[in-house]
């Protein structure tokens, strides 16, 4: 049974999701304290954090940013009664996976929970040199054993460069393989990601020794 952590001050919502996510296998924890919901982070695991907006303590936005920033590959529902434009393009600039407003059909929510906990799980395993290494179970990739802070999109696009090494990858092709970045797909997206995770890894795009740029088309893992 899948467990999600909801971090939620509407009692009513919590107690609706509480009886009604069980039937679908989601086994739901609630809090009401962004603080509460970071300790229990801290503590035991879980496969999606469902967030409301407006919670005491902290705005849910700086909580998605502080997880994200420690739990990289956990994925984030957003739930809010804010229609605010701008806190959709915060959220998924954060790295959120998915933003539902409130008023929702409980239907819905399973849907798009079962469908982000999914496609967490089905991320294939690459095949990898010695240098990286992946561990699909934690959807981590490891440089010389230590793992790289890696957000999912940068996560998805290096595991797919390490799959096909010396293999020329296109933009296009990164676009309709990553899960992770369909809300933004334009060319400058891919290239402001890839030079992200060149940054983690320690790679230069003038001088690459792991990711080479092809230009007008896309890139190559070169490997080290």
């Amino acid at each position: 049974m899948s467990q999600i952590l909801m971090v939620e001050d509407d009692l009513e919502i919590t107690a609706l999701l509480e009886q009604y996510l069980p039937r679908y296998g989601l086994e739901m924890m609630s809090v009401e304290s962004p603080l509460v919901a970071l300790e229990k982070l801290s503590i035991e695991k879980y496969d999606l954090l469902l967030v409301d907006l407006g919670l005491p303590d902290m705005d849910g936005l700086e909580l998605c940013k502080r997880v994200k920033a420690n739990y990289p590959t956990l994925p984030i529902i957003i739930s809010t009664a804010r229609h605010d434009v701008s806190d959709k393009v915060v959220a998924f600039d954060i790295g959120v996976d998915d933003y539902i407003a409130k008023p929702y059909d409980p239907r819905e929510l399973v849907a798009r929970i079962q469908s982000i906990i999914k496609r967490y799980s089905t991320i294939s395993t690459a095949k990898t040199d010695e240098l990286f290494v992946i561990d699909t179970n934690k959807m981590q990739i490891f440089k010389e054993q230590e793992p790289l802070n890696l957000t999912l999109a940068e996560y998805e696009i290096f595991a797919l460069f390490l799959g096909k090494k010396h293999q020329v990858v296109s933009r296009e092709f990164i676009i309709n393989s990553i899960n992770a970045i369909k809300w933004d797909s334009s060319d400058r997206s891919i290239d402001v990601i890839v030079g992200r995770i060149r940054h983690k890894i320690g790679d230069n795009s003038k001088t690459p020794k792991y990711i080479k740029s092809i230009r007008g088309v896309g890139y190559k893992y070169i490997g080290d």
